[in-house]
């Protein structure tokens, strides 16, 4: 299930933003933030929580709105504000579609953060076993060309055992990375816990405990608190805003500049009040700690774009290797039980 679901994500997001018909317009940052405003206005039942990047066309936003069931449904822009499609997020996968069902599937088995740690130890055991698999297939310097071309035979078992040797040794240590990094991404939390890493600027915490019990509603407009986070960084792009909330009285803004490691979902984060519309803080992506660029790059390692497109197709192959490597494996030792069974004084 992870090696299919996981085919499919690599380009979930140009397949998903290539399903939705609509016009292609220049983003306009503000038109955007204006966007989120009237979809509030016009859902004043629901909340809307945040807007993100789709990442697969330049133009595309999602607009999150919250319920009061706590249900969240997504309504598509271009980049001018104009409305595209609008479905849920985390509920009806009928409605949601088959890319977004595959990607909570992936992710947590749609068992939120208990399917999320169980993914972590199938990861552990998955990486375990590569390691026992490579450290058995592992040739003697002489026999590399034997080993990595997969030989013939008339016996179907030695053939089906000669594939599983060559093909595990293809891709065996660029799996491992990834599967590695997709562990650490299933435990992040208790990660960042342990390195020290994840934390908030301090001054948020000030702020919240100071001033969260007497906000209600924000004073000031997303688009004006738009435009001063994005004034900071004005050759950066925009990848997402959430909107402030009882216990966080700002807006956070995340834009990618250029050097980070992911393609669209820049780590670079401006924090603005609320209340006044001043500028409280900055986390900029390319000035953190080598331990905190360490958490930041499992993502995009576990994905490939920490190397732009070659490394998502060097993803897609490795799923594709999995899925033939799990194959391979089943043959082999169904083919190797009932030879046994066959040869057996008992059969």
């Amino acid at each position: 299930v992870q090696a299919l679901t996981g085919v499919l994500m690599v380009f979930h997001w140009e397949l998903d933003d290539a399903l939705v018909a609509g016009e292609h317009r220049p983003v306009a940052p503000r038109a955007i933030a204006a966007a989120s405003q009237r979809v509030q206005r016009e859902r004043p039942d629901a909340t809307v929580v945040a807007f993100y990047a789709t990442a697969g066309a330049a133009d595309r936003f999602d607009i999150y709105v919250e319920d009061a069931l706590g249900r969240t449904d997504i309504v598509r822009v271009n980049g001018a504000g104009q409305p595209l499609m609008a479905r849920p997020l985390d509920y009806d996968y009928r409605r949601a579609g088959l890319i977004q069902a595959a990607i909570v599937m992936h992710q947590t088995l749609f068992a939120g953060e208990g399917g999320k740690r169980f993914l972590g130890f199938s990861a552990l055991i998955l990486l375990t076993n590569i390691i026992m698999g490579l450290t058995l297939a592992w040739p003697r310097r002489a026999e590399w060309r034997r080993a990595l071309l997969p030989q013939t035979s008339r016996v179907r078992i030695a053939n089906c055992f000669s594939w599983h040797r060559a093909v595990g040794l293809w891709l065996a240590v660029p799996a491992m990375v990834m599967i590695t990094s997709g562990m650490l991404v299933a435990f992040e939390e208790p990660l960042e816990n342990l390195l020290g890493t994840g934390a908030s600027p301090a001054v948020l915490s000030v702020i919240k405990s100071t001033r969260v019990q007497s906000m209600t509603t924000a004073s000031v407009a997303p688009t004006l608190a738009l435009r001063v986070a994005l004034e900071q960084f004005p050759t950066a792009t925009l990848a997402s805003m959430r909107m402030p909330s009882q216990d966080a009285p700002w807006y956070r803004v995340r834009v990618r500049q250029s050097g980070e490691a992911r393609r669209v979902y820049g780590q670079t984060a401006v924090f603005v009040s609320a209340e006044d519309g001043r500028l409280i803080a900055i986390d900029d992506a390319l000035k953190v700690s080598s331990t905190q660029r360490f958490v930041d790059a499992l993502i995009p390692t576990h994905t490939g774009e920490i190397v732009g497109l070659p490394g998502r197709l060097l993803a897609l192959a490795v799923g594709v290797w999995l899925l033939t490597m799990l194959l391979l494996g089943v043959t082999l030792w169904s083919g190797r039980r009932r030879s046994r069974s066959v040869s057996s004084p008992a059969a």
